[in-house]
């Protein structure tokens, strides 16, 4: 008993602490320390006895290291296991800090307090947790009845990483990968997912099969529960030769995930619509097409608003794009390929008529697009310049981006 009180002394003083920096709460972490106290203790006793048997019966002190190790392999099984479970920690997301301040000010206030009536002092605390209880209550709620469409444009330099957070409950991810940061997933993109207190995603969709848009994949879906994972003919096709499609599809295999195919518009349940407008039934029928033509292009409508996702298709692609949907209007677009003015087809853009552009693109890409300094209409945001963008869309329609530097 009295080494889960002081296991839960320590919990309840880092709480606060651990929720503001990694967005969690470890509610059962008291009973897990109960559970392998034992053991620890076993290990330290044998390990000490081990250091000063060795000054005067090396031989013994090895055989006694034997099983030490053994028993510490053992604490790390049984820690795998309890961590397996994933019922101790709780994703809240990114919490406000007067509900953190309010949070001490409880604890101080139950430990250093003195009241003539107890009954006054319990009414006080009993008010106050209720308080911080509900706004988790109202957190989960909202995460559960969304009724706007929120859109993230993440900042991963040359590459591509969209979160899409669908009114209702759904979480598409759009591609994630890097070319010149390493472990994208793991330093950008799942601790993003943690901020959001996203710990599953309903889909992942590969657009194509270039690393800059999938190498960051294995680290996400380590650290977040996914449903499905879709991808292109382009990246089908080639996860039967050497290379990363391979690589990754085989990864994914491994832990019982099968990629899809990405054939039609995904039915998602939400009342926001995802529409793959390209590759469209006819591809095969178009010459020597390269992976980035063949990227999937999306769009995604909510309240009378489309955000067009369309990955790093080039001349060609953009310009079959606007003769497939010449009455197409979407308010934001991702610039297609980064931004890229070497592949971009002229008309592009003025067909689309776009109000929001956005880049996902490196500093050299950004310092391209000013020294090209193109006159437009659109508002323009730079992933390089400006970090990850936020596009919210609410149930009226009413359009607002937002910035997010490092």
């Amino acid at each position: 008993m009295r080494g889960f009180s002081i296991s839960f002394a320590a919990c309840a003083a880092s709480a606060g602490i651990l929720l503001y920096h990694f967005y969690t709460i470890n509610w059962l972490t008291s009973i897990w320390t109960v559970l392998v106290s034992p053991l620890i203790a076993v290990v330290s006793i044998i390990g000490y006895l081990k250091m000063i048997v060795a000054l005067i019966l090396p031989y013994t002190a090895d055989a006694m290291g034997i099983i030490v190790n053994h028993l510490s392999n053992f604490l790390i099984l049984a820690v795998k296991y309890f961590a397996h479970w994933h019922i101790s920690e709780i994703l809240a997301g990114k919490v406000p800090v007067v509900v953190i301040i309010l949070y001490y000010a409880l604890i101080f206030f139950a430990i250093f307090t003195r009241f003539r009536r107890p009954l006054i002092k319990k009414i006080i605390c009993a008010v106050t947790a209720l308080a911080i209880a509900g706004f988790f209550v109202v957190v989960w709620y909202q995460k559960l009845h969304r009724d706007k469409l929120v859109v993230t444009i993440l900042d991963v330099g040359h590459g591509q990483a969209i979160l899409a957070q669908l009114p209702g409950r759904a979480n598409i991810l759009f591609d994630a990968g890097s070319l010149h940061i390493s472990n994208v997933g793991g330093r950008i993109v799942a601790p993003f997912l943690n901020y959001k207190g996203i710990n599953r995603l309903d889909a992942i969709v590969i657009s194509h099969s270039d690393v800059d848009h999938i190498n960051g994949i294995p680290e996400i879906v380590e650290n977040c529960g996914l449903n499905r994972i879709y991808a292109t003919d382009s990246f089908l096709e080639k996860i039967q030769e050497k290379g990363a499609e391979k690589l990754l599809n085989d990864w994914l295999n491994k832990r019982g995930i099968k990629v899809k195919p990405l054939a039609g518009d995904l039915t998602v349940e939400s009342a926001a619509k995802i529409k793959i407008l390209w590759p469209d039934k006819q591809v095969n029928g178009y010459e020597q097409l390269s992976d980035n033509n063949r990227s999937a292009v999306t769009l995604i409508e909510f309240a009378g608003v489309g955000v067009l996702l369309t990955s790093d298709i080039e001349k060609i692609a953009q310009q079959k794009l606007i003769e497939l949907y010449p009455s197409i209007r979407p308010q934001i677009v991702i610039a297609p390929h980064h931004g890229s003015t070497r592949t971009l087809n002229a008309e592009f853009f003025e067909k689309l008529q776009e109000k929001i552009l956005i880049y996902s693109c490196n500093e050299r890409q950004y310092e391209r697009q000013q020294a090209a300094g193109r006159e437009r209409n659109a508002r323009a945001y730079y992933t390089a310049a400006d970090g990850a963008v936020t596009i919210c869309v609410d149930k009226n329609g009413e359009v607002e981006a937002d910035t997010f530097l490092k």
